[in-house]
């Protein structure tokens, strides 16, 4: 998967979770699918210990915490990546 995150996709109920998960948390499904999530909407922004972190809808069903490029802003349309193997938003 080039670019993006991956979000997972409940093979039983066709909802998507983020981090993957062995379980579904809505139907208790095992099986999931990976699919690309390269953009999002920034909901929350705050910061913890000069880390700046956002809150990003992706789609209708997951929200997602990541790390945040300081120019994002609540209601920013964000760019997702991973970086060492924890999301990060930035303004495109």
């Amino acid at each position: 998967m080039s670019g993006g995150l991956a979000v997972w996709l409940c093979e039983s109920c066709s909802r998507r979770s983020f981090p993957r998960r062995l379980l579904c948390p809505y139907c208790g499904g095992r099986t999931f699918a990976a699919e690309r999530a390269d953009r999002g909407i920034a909901t929350h922004v705050t910061s913890h210990r000069g880390v700046i972190l956002a809150c990003v809808t992706v789609g209708y069903d997951v929200t997602l915490l990541a790390r945040a490029d300081p120019s994002v802003a609540i209601g920013s349309e964000v760019t997702l990546r991973v970086d060492d193997g924890a999301p990060v938003a930035e303004i495109p």
